[in-house]
This record gives structure tokens, sequence and C-alpha cells, in this order.
């Protein structure tokens, strides 16, 4: 079996298992599966939620096959007028499967035919009154945003693998949808395994050289370079590429509603040939630059906008609206990174080249403490030995996307199956997973139904405020706490899809989970968060308890959507007013009366869970004390003490107590909880100042 192979083959078997070998519910979950990969790649972009057309932010999830007619999503991308129409085509079969030319060609030729008659008033209304919910959504949005669609893109998406027979994708302009340039991307199960662990390689090349001044040092482990690009360069790229070459921490902030936007339009409407002057440019990154020889960039791999993506996109965006660029220029500056660099670095670029558009610093969260702490948590934690089961087992929390398959990628075949044992693919877990089910359970189901990057963007702000109030909050029982949250999420989301089908099934899911959280957390009791950590999945009477709030969740979805027409459930879901509605009807319901006995049974007092969570600060203060005294007993306090007295930074007083350290170390008198934290401050001051710790 090669590596292709056991990638499909471990693919299936995830599917199934979470799917409870329900083969509707495997496409389901391959398809919001894929589409978490396509959204960290750029080729998807979540952006915030328009109140006034909710319908506007993220993919939606629509599968619906007839008569000749196919889409299985769609998601609209104001900014550039395109609109991507998803074709999910899945196999059931134990090894991939070919995708001919002829089944390609069959696929475009449906979702064509559906995209076309969606023109037709009478097309949408058809379904409407069929009670197709799907095909409705979808064909009355193309209906109404007909005259601001100008491009549309075709993502098929596939566990097959495309024929080698299949040279080209290219549309023909003569089978241009509705005469609109279209394009098709192909997403096979080869192009999905070679994405595992990386961002798909994007290589710019460009038509006229661009001049350029070298501005790094030869000894400086990195090149950097100052040029300067025209603008129409910039907004064919931005068309060509979208999100894909905006960093990942600022795609989330591609907005165009804001001052910013306004003044930079109305500088390229009124005095274009004064931008250069104007505007303070873009900060770019790549991993090869390639120069002829008059010192000109000929191209650029993996070129990312880490400063300047909302420049970029307006720039895009006046094009199209018949705004000349010729007289625009953009100054830029490129640094050029290896991959080792990339974690490191790009965050901090990012994080202090963006001062013309404020971004916090837990908008530059992929790196954030939290992470690595979860992370070093995720290796260190084992499950309790379940029944049925010989040994324990881990969750792998991924920091960053692809950590799971490049761990695989290190060991031999005996070696994988070993670290498969002691981490199921199943108990994969991302940083985007997390971020969704915590926001559902801290009161904002409305912010999980908006996308994975939106909900991400809210959980990384209350993370932050948390950290910084005590990083002890974050210990074993908190994450024993989020693992159990994800669990509930999965049994719930399964439970769901018993009444709900297509975009219906994730808000259902969202505003379940709330209420169960809101029933079930009262002055006296709260949910058994650690029960079900240890039986590693919801008992039986929460999955029952389950059941009854998704249909009472449904119902109340299915009747607030009939009051207002023309709105799908999830595109009501994602608002703030939805989110008020609900919480008014559950407020009026008596837990006591509303709940299962059997569950209430089971839910923990708030004194026990006070006590855990004591022991659990206490434990945690213990360790971090333990990794800082092994952090400061690893230094060279010779280095500290002449860098400390050569610092107009730090103070006799600090250099007295910095002393104190070294003479324990020597066998002198025992340094005290307080003196080592107030140590290790004066230690992070010295980093500041450029003292290696």
């Amino acid at each position: 079996m090669n590596e292709l192979e056991e990638y499909h083959q471990e693919l299936m078997f995830s599917l199934t298992n979470r799917a409870s070998a329900n083969d509707h519910y495997i496409e389901e979950i391959f398809f919001d599966d894929c589409l978490k990969i396509l959204i960290e790649d750029g080729h998807s972009i979540e952006t915030e939620v328009d109140i006034e057309d909710p319908s506007a932010g993220g993919y939606n999830y629509t599968p619906f096959k007839s008569h000749g007619y196919r889409i299985d999503g769609y998601e609209y991308v104001q900014d550039r007028g395109l609109i991507n129409l998803y074709l999910c085509h899945f196999k059931h079969d134990k090894s991939p499967q070919t995708l001919t030319q002829s089944e390609v060609t069959k696929l475009l030729s449906n979702v064509k035919k559906f995209f076309e008659m969606s023109s037709k008033e009478e097309f949408h209304t058809k379904f409407k009154n069929e009670n197709a919910n799907e095909a409705y959504e979808v064909s009355k949005f193309l209906y109404d945003f007909e005259e601001y669609i100008s491009q549309v893109k075709v993502i098929l998406i596939t566990n097959c693998l495309l024929s080698k027979s299949i040279k080209s994708t290219l549309v023909n302009p003569q089978d241009y949808f509705s005469k609109l340039p279209t394009q098709l991307d192909v997403w096979d199960i080869n192009r999905f395994f070679g994405s595992e662990g990386k961002i798909e390689e994007v290589l710019v090349e460009f038509d006229q050289p661009i001049p350029t001044l070298l501005a790094a040092s030869d000894s400086s482990k990195y090149h950097s370079y100052l040029c300067v690009i025209p603008g129409a360069v910039l907004a064919a790229l931005y068309e060509k590429y979208g999100a894909r070459i905006l960093e990942a921490n600022v795609r989330s902030f591609l907005q165009f509603r804001g001052n910013v936007n306004k003044g930079i339009r109305f500088t390229l409407k009124n005095y274009p040939n004064m931008f250069f002057a104007y505007n303070n440019g873009i900060t770019v990154t790549a991993e090869k630059c390639e120069i002829d020889n008059e010192g000109r960039i000929i191209s650029l791999t993996n070129l990312q906008i880490v400063n300047g993506g909302q420049t970029t996109a307006t720039l895009f965006y006046a094009s199209k609206n018949g705004i000349s660029l010729d007289e625009v220029f953009v100054q830029t500056k490129l640094s050029i990174l290896s991959d080792d660099q990339d974690d490191e670095v790009i965050p901090n670029i990012s994080k202090f080249a963006n001062t013309q558009n404020k971004i916090n610093d837990s908008d530059f969260f992929s790196n954030h403490p939290f992470h690595r702490n979860m992370e070093g948590k995720s290796r260190r934690i084992s499950t309790e030995v379940i029944t049925g089961n010989v040994r324990s087992t881990k969750w792998f929390y991924e920091r960053s996307r692809g950590q799971y398959q490049t761990e695989l990628g290190k060991r031999t075949a005996a070696q994988r199956r070993l670290f498969q044992d002691e981490f199921p693919k199943s108990q994969l877990i991302t940083k985007t997973d997390l971020a969704k089910t915590s926001v559902i359970f801290s009161g904002e189901p409305n912010r999980a139904v908006q996308g994975l990057q939106i909900a991400f963007k809210y959980f990384a702000v209350n993370i932050q405020k948390d950290w910084e109030t005590n990083e002890n909050l974050f210990n074993d029982l908190l994450y024993k706490k989020l693992i159990a949250q994800q669990i509930m999420f999965n049994e719930c989301r399964l439970i769901a899809m018993e009444i709900a089908s297509g975009n219906a099934i994730q808000p259902v899911t969202a505003y379940s989970l709330f209420m169960l959280s809101e029933l079930s957390n009262t002055t006296e009791y709260s949910l058994p968060f650690i029960a079900v950590w240890k039986k590693q999945k919801a008992p039986l009477v929460m999955q029952n308890q389950m059941a009854q709030i998704t249909k009472y969740v449904n119902n109340f979805l299915l009747k607030r959507t009939e009051e207002v027409d023309g709105r799908s459930i999830l595109s009501y879901s994602k608002t703030k007013a939805c989110l008020k509605a609900f919480n008014e009807e559950i407020k009026i319901i008596n837990s006591s009366q509303y709940l299962i006995n059997e569950y209430r049974q089971i839910l923990t007092t708030r004194a026990n869970d006070a006590d855990d969570t004591r022991e659990a600060n206490r434990d945690e203060d213990i360790a971090n004390e333990m990794e800082m005294f092994i952090k400061l007993s690893k230094l060279n306090w010779d280095e500290v003490h002449t860098f400390a007295s050569a610092s107009n930074e730090i103070y006799e007083n600090d250099i007295s107590l910095l002393s104190v350290f070294p003479k324990f170390l020597r066998g002198g008198k025992e340094v005290t909880r307080k003196q080592q934290k107030a140590i290790y401050k004066i230690l992070l001051r010295m980093k500041d100042e450029g003292f290696n710790i």
C-alpha cells in the first residue's frame, strides 16, 4: 500500500467513525473537513458578517442533486465580485477511485445549468414550493445577487483521484457561466494529501521585472529589499489569487466599510499620482526571490502580504469600479524568509508593521503561548483506559495545520502505527475547532456559525484577556474541559443531523449546546465536563437530553425564519437578533422541569467544581514554578550580570536581586517564590533589551 492509499484509508476510517457509518453524514463531514483546508490556505475566505446580509459571510453547504442540476455549496466573495460554487464528488470505496474527464464534464454541466437557471424567478420559487430548502437558498441568492457577480469559480472537491488523462481544467470561453469569466479548481485526494502540513505554493511571475534596492547587510540571516510595485500589478495579483496572498493572521480583517479604505479610494480617485506619497505602502514576505542580471525581481515564491492587505484589495476594488491605476505606485518592503523562520518572524512583522489599521496582539494569536500550552498538555495528558480498550490514548492538539501529518512523516511504518494508537486521527483537534466550540459554551453560538475564522477571532480576544489576568487558569483541568466540549460538540452534531440537513445542521448544533449549557449551569450545578472526559463520550442521559433540545432548537429556528421571508436558518442564526430572541425564549423555561431527571443527576455541584478548580490552579502554579526554576538554573549568570551592569534600563536594586539566584545555586539561602518571579520579570525586561534568555 502506497502513502496515498494509506492516507485515503485513514481518511475513510476517520469519516466513518465520526459519522456513525451513515453515508449521508460522511459526505457532510468530508465537505466541512475540506473547507477547513481551503480556508486555511486562503482558497476560501470567511469575512465578517454583514448584519443586513448575513448570507454573504463564509461558505454555505447546500447539497442538491436532481434532474440534471447539481450544487453542494456556495460562497460569495464580495470584494472580488466572485461566486464560488462547490461540488462535492464523494465515493464510499475503500481505495481511491479515478475521476474521469466525462464525470468532470457532467458535473460542470449540471452546476452551470443550475447557475444559469437561477436568473429566472420561477426557478427558485419552484424550490420554495417543493420545500427544497438548500436548492431554494442558493438559487434565491444567485437571483438576488446576479448583478454583483462578475466572475465564477467552480471548486470541485473529491476523494477520488483525478485521471492522468486530464491535462487541463481550463474552462473554454464558450462554456463560461452566463458569459462570465469562469474557472474550475479541482481538489482531488492527491492534492489534499500533498497539502498536508504545508500551504500550497504560489508562484508570482512579473511580466515587467520590478526594480529593487537591497536593504540588508550580507551578514543578515535574511534578505530584505525596498521596491516600488505598480498599483495595477497588485490589483491583478489580488484578482488572481485573492486571500491566498494575504498572510493568514490578517485575512479575517479584510473589510471594505472602514474609514481607512474610504480614504484609500478617495486618494485613488482624486489624487492617483500622489498615492505613493500619501499611502504607507505594504510589507511583503516570500520564500524565494528570482533576480535578473540588473538586480530586478522576476518572480516570487509564496508571496504573502503581511501588512497592506486592505490597500491591495482596495486597489483591485477601485480598478473594477472604473478608477485608473496607471499613475498609482506602491512602496513595498520585501523580506525573503526560509520555512524555519516563517513561524516566528512573520507574526512579528505583522505585529510591528500594522500601524495604519490597528490590530491587537490577540489578532496575531496563532503563535500565542496559549496554543503552545495546549500543545504541550495534549502531548502529555492521557485519557483514562476506556472499557474495551487495552491502553489509554491522547488527543493531538494541532497548533498549526499539518502538524499531525508531519509527525507521521517522521516515522517508519511500524512507528506510525504506534503513534496512531497513541494519537488516533479521530482525536485530532485544531485550534479553529477549539475556538468554535469554546465560543458556543461562552455564550456566542451566533459567532460559531459565522465561520471558523470569525469564531477564532472572538475566541482569541477572550483568551488574551484571561491569559493576561491569570495564566494559571489554563491548567490541566481546563484542558480536559475544553476537550470534553469538543466531544459534546461532535456528538450533538450527529444528533442534529437526525432532524436537520444542509445548512441547518450547524446552527441547530451550536444553539443546542448553548441551550444545554444555559439550562445546566445554575447557582448550584454546572455541566459535567470531567465525566465526559473520563468516558471520552457524552453519557447516554446527556445524549437523550441533547436529542430533546435539538428538536426544540430546530422548531424555534424554523418558526423564526418563516417570519423572515427569504432568509435561511443559517443566515438568520448568524445575527445578534437571533441570539437575542433565543435568549428571551429559553429564559422563561424552568430548567428543573424541562431537564430530564436522569440528566440532572449527573450534573456536577458548584462546590465540587470550585474545589477541583482550586486544586488545578495550585498544581499549575507549582508546575509553572518548577519550569521557571529549571529555566533559571540553565542560565549563564556571569553573562546575565555583565549584561545587566552595562544596561541603562536595569537598576542597582535589580542587579542586587539578580545576584540572589546564583548565590543559591552555589549553596546559599533558598530563593522564595516571590523573589523567583521578580527575577524572571527582570530577565524579561533584559530580553526586550536584546539579552538572549
